[in-house]
Order: structure tokens, then sequence, then C-alpha cells
């Protein structure tokens, strides 16, 4: 019993070293281990595939609105008198 004493008294530091090192590894592989299956469920999604072909659409719609209110601009010109 002494002898084991002996060893624990001289390497009680490298020893919580390594309990802290396995713990932290723990954690860390954990933590990759659910990031990995956020960036995979994203992924499956094609997120960023449906954000461009919405933001497509969106300029899209934003050309046709901004091309009806110049034609109605127009109109409103002409039957008020003012051609362009």
């Amino acid at each position: 019993m002494p002898n084991e004493m002996s060893f624990l008294t001289e390497y009680w530091q490298q020893v919580m070293g390594l309990l802290a090192l396995v713990v932290v590894a723990a954690r860390l592989s954990s933590s990759v281990k659910e990031l990995r299956k956020d960036v995979d469920d994203i992924v499956s999604r094609n997120t960023f595939t449906e954000t461009t072909k919405l933001r497509a659409q969106m300029d899209t719609h934003e050309k046709q609105i901004s091309a009806l209110w110049a034609y109605t601009n127009k109109l409103r010109d002409m039957i008020n008198g003012r051609t362009k």
C-alpha cells in the first residue's frame, strides 16, 4: 500500500492531466458528432439551393413589379396629357 501511495504522490499532476485530457477529448468528440449531424441535416435539405432559388424568384418578382409600375405611370401620363 505505501508503494501505491508514493506513486500517486509523485505523479498526481500527470494523472490529473491525463484524466483532464480524456474528459476534454470526450466532450470534443460529442460536440463534433452533434455539429456533424447538424451539417448533414442542412445539406440533406439543400437549404443553400432553396435559398438561391428563392432569391432568384424574388429578383424576378421585383423586376416584374417595377415594370408594372413603369407601365402604370406611363398610362397615367398618357391619360393626363403628358407623353414621354
